[in-house]
């Protein structure tokens, strides 16, 4: 089985017509991901610097994320009563690609959009982030939330609620695992709309059994080589946060060892072209066979 499937790929890969077509192909797709990147970061770039305007010389680290926030729930806050729900959004940029441009235009996945699109902007500030995915109704990501590390500490935001926990001193944002550890303190710091069921309790920040086998080997080997602890605080999600970013470079790699393969089968193929229209050097390829062939 294996054998055989190798043949096949040696045989599709083997013909120029084919790898013509697939670089054409993936071409047309570094343009494609290319144009939607640019794009993208021109979006975010202008909602940056509209946040930009309301910062003052006055605000501290913690202030400017709050701020961050406030604006994002602001935008997103009018859209997600329009778009929640709605099936007219389908399609391979939706359903696959997934870019953040979909959750900021629409909002359309309630916490996990508003987070995204936090998460993003935090990203244009430098500030590191990471998605959790809080457990709730039985279920991990029943709502999601963010943590953002400000002044070399992690605190915690909810941007669906424009929600923030602030500490008994009044002067420090507090982590998750502040408001977990001292929920009684801090549940008196919610909006009126929030949703009791989403109680400060067990967290995690990736879906380790997403993909079979891969992850979970991948997370074993995290687990060894950082630590339990620290591993179980990578957030994944983050990292391909500028998904058309991810698929240009990851085309790119694709592109350029196919795009080699099938200049060399070109020069090949028109080298022994050149080699058959030539009449004095076909006469001495056919001599040359004779000539061996007598010897043996």
């Amino acid at each position: 089985m294996i054998k055989s499937s190798y043949k096949l790929l040696r045989k599709i890969f083997g013909s120029l017509y084919f790898l013509v077509f697939i670089n054409g192909f993936l071409l047309a797709s570094l343009f494609y991901f290319r144009t939607e990147a640019i794009y993208e970061r021109e979006v975010f770039s202008a909602l940056k610097k509209s946040i930009d305007k309301t910062i003052g010389p006055e605000d501290n680290k913690d202030s400017i994320v709050i701020k961050i926030m406030r604006t994002c729930n602001e935008l997103m806050g009018n859209r997600f009563p329009v778009f929640e729900g709605s099936k007219d959004f389908v399609g391979v940029k939706v359903d696959y690609f997934h870019p953040a441009t979909i959750d900021l235009m629409t909002g359309r996945g309630g916490c996990g959009s508003f987070s995204m699109v936090l998460a993003r902007v935090l990203q244009d500030y430098h500030y590191p982030v990471r998605i959790v995915q809080m457990y709730s109704e039985g279920r991990y990501a029943a709502h999601n939330i963010i943590e953002v590390n400000v002044n070399t500490k992690w605190v915690v935001l909810d941007p669906l609620f424009n929600t923030y926990f602030v500490k008994s001193n009044q002067k420090e944002l507090a982590s998750y695992d502040d408001v977990k550890n001292n929920w009684a303190y801090y549940r008196k710091q919610l909006p009126a709309d929030y949703n009791p069921a989403y109680v400060y309790t067990e967290a995690r920040y990736t879906n380790w059994e997403k993909v079979p086998i891969i992850f979970p080997l991948a997370k074993k080997m995290l687990n060894l080589v950082l630590g339990k602890a620290k591993a179980d605080t990578i957030s994944l999600r983050v990292h391909f946060l500028k998904m058309y970013d991810f698929y240009y470079y990851l085309t790119f790699i694709l592109f350029v060892p196919l795009f080699v393969l099938m200049i060399r089968k070109m020069i090949k193929r028109k080298f022994f072209a050149a080699a058959a229209s030539n009449p004095l050097e076909k006469t001495t390829r056919e001599f040359v066979q004779k000539s061996q062939g007598g010897s043996i």
